[in-house]
């Protein structure tokens, strides 16, 4: 059958009927010489028709019934030809975007019956696409931002749409150079579907150069630009580690801090006014930053309304602003609500119960440059904690999270209590520091509050490595298991065992630690934390057996008579407990300890310092008490940003000499040492500062002497002090106590000293807090001495070293670090060491 246009592209439809009309000005009628059916189309007089039925071609995947519902047209319909009706349809379908191709075709036409069909060319449809050129992480991202849905019909806006997401995506994050091509190709192995190539090519990411503030007067640029972190601008940039990479979400969060600053000088209505960003190069921006600075105001009258439990001059002394002082926003903040030390109304308030307190400061008078405040007050009603809450401890049991907290059912509300229960479950190291939580659930009603702590594990269990060089001129390693956080409880119950039984605190440890054939030790340990699990009172059992030789370096066996050892055997028996007074984060801790040291030594080991035993083989005991005092606020135990550390340890053994009668001046030298006799005092302190940001400033001093009860006695051969090298950890080269330093090789002489000092500081800066990986660097500054005499102690002769280092804690691993020290001083016995200025140092395992 024939079939007669009667119109194409709705586009083009106004312009074609009015060209069409101008020609049947004198041809109304147009007709096919093979057909008898005449379509009149006269534009002046259109003919009324009654649509007969309405078929539709080349549609594959829409429904051919929505297609004719979608056009507006239906069967009985009167239209007119050429009209506005069959022009609408048209428009309604091409506004669809989903053909390339319309057109509406007359099929039958008898009397005033009209037949019609609507030809569609359906545009391709997306089977897959692909993005090359990013990173799998920006590809995923991408993709996330795209957001493509199965069989999405590809148009140019599509494609145009693409392309400034992929630009707006990478635009947000600093990259302005982007540039995107797309391509599209026929799918093969589907029909009517097509294949999308992006090709991205992100360029670099802009930096910023400069700020400039425009409008300022009374504020200079550089206090303005400096509280702007991210970006810091290039030029003039002091902090090595501040970056100038522009990212527009950052810039548009760090530019109102200008307003911030303004507000703290007394400036209150300064505004910005605008900005301007612009290139200077393809990949450097300025940034214009318009400011109106207004006038500076300052407190005047300052009163308070609903306060009864503290006096209005008592909150006056809190808040401490006084009449005439510039207007600062900041300090009224802070003093108002939650300062970072506690020390201001809010703190005071909610430390006492009162939760449901509120305070709002109030400006009741701006007269030229002075403000007057009211501060109200409502105070509300102690409340008093009804249940303790905890979520997300998957691994850990409730009871070891509960005893840990200060916020107990029936206490009154405090905050601080909360913050301090914070900080003792970061202390266990078995949650994440970043993500602990809480949540107060207020029950204004009966007055009480519930309160959730919520918690997100970590891995605490280690495949602990650890050592460093010793004093054998080698490196002696550590390998072993520490299980942090294990329960007896559960060792025998059914299907504890995932891979270990966990969750009551308690800490095994099992270590294996050598040098080849020069030196090997072996050692377990148990720790309860609750002993009783009522008090904190914890008890520790240690057991360890050590050998060391002179076998690596070579030349003979154990049967030879070159050939040196020494075996020592040794348990430990702990108890420890919370202290109260002066502060409850003092804990002491009481020890008894056994070693038995066997040996044959003709020089090689040294002992007795310069002097030696006066004997090459034989034995001593050594039965001793430990008491340990010490005090630790910090705020985490891996990376602490702020906080203490203090240390106080005494170690003694009965005074055999000054009560067995025995004169010591006539006895031989093995009677003499048989069991050890001496008393030795140990101090360590450390602090921890946030300077700005999270750059920290940790100081640090060490001291330690070994003296004796009676003179003709003199010093214990063991027990002494070794300085330098990175230090072990969990034993004691010859006996004696290895004190790292970095810089230095280990250079104190024959079995130690009996007397050393160290101090450190260092500047540290974290590059990852992730429990997963925390990763800092830092340098540092050092200096220590050791002496051989207690009359010898000088603490100003030192020596010192310099440098930086980076530690990685990894948790099945610990702590690793290399170190490089600079060291200024020559340090004595060991000339070879000396000459090194440089010296790189690799370790497992804590050193500060």
């Amino acid at each position: 059958m024939n079939k007669y246009q009667i119109n194409i592209k709705s586009s083009f439809t106004t312009i074609l009927l009015i060209v069409v009309s101008i020609i049947t000005l004198n041809n109304t009628a147009f007709s096919q010489t093979n057909d008898s059916n005449y379509i009149n189309l006269n534009y002046l007089n259109p003919n009324k028709y009654q649509i007969g039925k309405i078929t539709v071609s080349g549609s594959q995947y829409m429904d051919k019934n929505v297609i004719v519902l979608i056009s507006g047209l239906s069967t009985g319909q009167i239209i007119s030809v050429p009209g506005e009706e069959l022009r609408k349809a048209l428009e309604i379908l091409w506004k669809q975007e989903l053909f390339s191709d319309v057109k509406i075709y007359c099929t039958s036409l008898k009397e005033n019956i009209i037949d019609l069909e609507i030809y569609l060319k359906e545009r391709p449809r997306l089977s897959k696409y692909s993005i090359r050129g990013l990173r799998k992480s920006e590809t995923k991202n991408v993709k996330d931002e795209i957001g493509f849905e199965s069989d999405q019909i590809i148009t140019d806006n599509l494609i145009n749409k693409t392309s400034n997401q992929v630009k707006n995506y990478f635009y947000k994050k600093g990259f302005f150079n982007t540039k995107v091509f797309i391509t599209t190709e026929d799918d093969k192995q589907k029909t009517g579907r097509k294949i999308m190539r992006i090709y991205v090519d992100k360029g670099k990411r802009v930096k910023l150069y400069n700020i400039n503030v425009i409008g300022n007067e009374k504020v200079s640029d550089r206090k303005l630009i400096s509280v702007i972190k991210k970006p810091k601008p290039k030029k003039n940039k002091i902090n090595i580690f501040a970056s100038s990479k522009f990212i527009e979400e950052t810039y548009e969060e760090e530019k109102q801090k200008i307003i911030s600053k303004y507000a703290n000088l007394g400036y209150r209505d300064a505004m910005i006014i605008g900005d301007s960003i612009y290139k200077i190069k393809p990949n450097l921006l300025n940034i214009d930053i318009y400011v109106k600075e207004g006038k500076r105001y300052y407190f005047r009258n300052i009163t308070y309304n609903g306060n009864t439990k503290y006096t209005d001059v008592e909150l006056s002394k809190l808040l401490g602003i006084k009449k005439g002082e510039i207007y600062n926003q900041s300090k009224l903040d802070s003093r108002l609500n939650m300062s970072a030390d506690g020390y201001d109304i809010s703190s005071l308030y909610m430390d006492d119960g009162y939760l449901f307190f509120n305070i709002n400061p109030v400006e009741t008078n701006v007269e030229n440059d002075s403000i007057d405040l009211e501060i109200r007050i409502y105070e509300g009603k102690q409340a008093t904690i009804n249940k303790v809450i905890v979520s997300g401890n998957d691994k850990t049991s409730d009871h070891v999270i509960l005893r840990q907290l200060r916020t107990v059912p029936g206490d009154k509300f405090s905050r601080a209590n909360i913050q301090r229960s914070i900080r003792e479950l970061a202390q266990l190291n078995y949650f994440d520091p970043e993500k602990l939580g809480v949540n107060p659930i207020p029950n204004p009603q009966n007055g009480t509050v519930d309160i959730e702590y919520k918690v997100v594990e970590k891995p605490s269990d280690q495949i602990e490595a650890s050592g460093g060089w010793g004093g054998m001129g080698g490196f002696i390693g550590t390998v072993g298991l520490s299980l942090n956080n294990f329960s007896t409880k559960r060792m025998f119950k059914k299907g504890a065992w995932d891979p270990i039984p966990a969750g009551d605190g308690q800490k095994v440890s099992l270590r294996v630690q050598s040098n080849g054939l020069g030196y090997r030790t072996y050692n377990f340990s148990f720790n309860e934390p609750w002993l009783g699990g009522k008090k904190p009172n914890s008890f520790s059992f240690t057991i360890f057996h050590s050998l060391q030789t002179n076998l690596y370096i070579g030349g003979f066996t154990k049967k030879d008579e070159q050939y040196q050892y020494l075996r020592t055997t040794g348990v430990m028996l702990s108890l420890g407990k919370y202290l109260k007074w002066p502060d409850d984060y003092f804990t002491i801790s009481n020890s008894i300890n056994y070693q038995r040291y066997n040996f044959k030594d003709k020089g090689y080991f040294g002992f007795g310092g310069e002097t030696g035993l006066g004997y090459s083989k034989g034995y001593s005991n050594n039965i001793n008490l430990q008491t340990t005092l010490s005090r630790n606020s910090t705020d985490q135990p891996i990376f602490p940003m702020g906080g203490s550390s203090f240390t106080l340890t005494t170690q003694f053994t009965p005074p055999y000499s000054l009560i067995n009668g025995k004169d010591y001046s006539k006895i031989s030298m093995e009677d003499k040492f048989r069991w050890l006799e001496y008393y030795k005092w140990k101090i360590e302190a450390t602090w921890f500062h946030k300077v700005v940001g999270k750059l920290v400033l940790a100081t640090s001093f060490k001291f330690g002497f070994l003296n004796y009860y009676n003179k003709n006695v003199g010093y214990s051969p063991f027990e002494r002090f070794k300085l330098g090298g990175t230090g072990l950890v969990g034993w004691n080269l010859y006996g004696s106590e290895v004190i790292a330093m970095r810089g230095y090789d280990q250079f104190t002489k024959g079995s130690g000293a009996v007397n050393y000092d160290k101090y450190t500081i260092e500047l540290r800066y974290p590059i990852s807090l992730n429990p997963s990986a925390t990763v800092y660097i830092h340098t540092f500054i050092e200096g220590g001495n050791a002496f051989y005499s207690l009359k010898d102690y000088n603490p100003f002769k030192i020596y010192r070293t310099a440098g930086t280092g980076v530690r990685f804690f990894l948790p099945m691993f610990g702590l690793l670090g290399l170190d490089c020290g600079w060291k200024f001083d020559n340090a004595p016995f060991n000339e070879t060491i000396s000459q090194k200025k440089f010296l790189f140092q690799f370790f497992l395992g804590p050193q500060f």
